[in-house]
């Protein structure tokens, strides 16, 4: 979707801003990495620990987008087995046809 000219989402982006958005999704999408998993963690508990030092600290936005998706990455498993499922094929389906 991203490199698609018919859709041309990316078409007001500068050369600069194009690589760091790009640079962005590729993070997000390598938060769904389980190996990552305790890295994360270990990023939410030290933020939460500023966090009630300092309420005012606010969490470093990208970060906060990779834990959302590792969040819902995650979630599967905890889902109706036929909402699971459902998910699990359309991820199915989007691997193949990448």
């Amino acid at each position: 979707v991203m490199v698609d000219r018919d859709i041309g989402i990316l078409d007001g982006l500068d050369s600069g801003e194009y690589y760091q958005f790009r640079g962005s999704v590729s993070k997000i999408i390598l938060a769904t990495d389980i190996s990552k998993h305790k890295d994360y963690l270990g990023d939410l508990q030290a933020f939460a620990a500023r966090r009630a030092e300092d309420p005012a600290v606010e969490m470093d936005k990208q970060l906060a987008m990779e834990l959302m998706v590792n969040c819902a990455d995650i979630s599967n498993v905890i889902k109706p087995a036929a909402v699971a499922r459902r998910w699990a094929l359309r991820v199915t389906d989007e691997f193949f046809d990448q």
